[in-house]
């Protein structure tokens, strides 16, 4: 058996190392957009454009519908057709349009409300591929992902050598603080 010399591990590490990481480009920005759109969740809605216009309306609640739906359309600018209306209770009018959207009518607080919400494009599909919503095979998928970015991850280790190589002290530190970062956050 013949040894192969330390060069050819070290050349067929970097050819992995470059040709894994190119296909992991694109996922990764999937990953990464959609990543920072779900952590801040709580300042926008990452999938959904929720427009809402409220307006105050002193219609009665003993009008017909028709008297009804032509009060409330008069509130607002747009001229979508109406698909569907209904009480939700008493005091309580809703309006459903075709094109989506719907109008609400309550009469103790004296508003009307128009609401209607568009899906964003490429948002909500990025954070369902991120979220594992998607079909089955995009779960084995998505762990394939994971275990080429450890094998990055590692692989990366061996990429350099001599002075600038990360079990120098010089550049390994980098190596710990990306390792304890995270564990700062678990534990603290």
């Amino acid at each position: 058996m013949t040894r192969k010399p330390a060069n050819y591990w070290f050349r067929l590490n970097r050819t992995l190392h470059r040709d894994i990481g190119y296909l992991c480009i694109g996922l990764t920005i999937v990953f990464a957009v959609s990543g920072i759109a779900l952590n801040h969740i709580g300042d926008w809605n990452p999938n959904y454009i929720v427009e809402r216009v409220e307006k105050p309306f002193l219609g009665k609640n003993t009008q017909s519908d028709e008297q009804l739906n032509t009060a409330l359309l008069s509130l607002f600018p747009f001229k979508d057709a109406i698909k569907a209306s209904y009480w939700e209770s008493v005091q309580q009018y809703k309006v459903f349009f075709k094109a989506g959207g719907t109008l609400t009518a309550n009469f103790s607080k004296q508003t009307a409300v128009y609401e209607h919400i568009t899906e964003r494009a490429v948002f909500k599909q990025f954070n369902t591929l991120h979220l594992n919503e998607a079909k089955k095979g995009w779960i084995i998928f998505s762990d394939i992902y994971a275990g080429l970015l450890i094998f990055l991850a590692i692989s990366s280790l061996f990429m350099v050598k001599g002075k600038y190589s990360p079990w120098r002290l010089k550049r390994g530190w980098l190596v710990f603080l990306g390792g304890a970062i995270p564990l700062v956050y678990m534990f603290a």
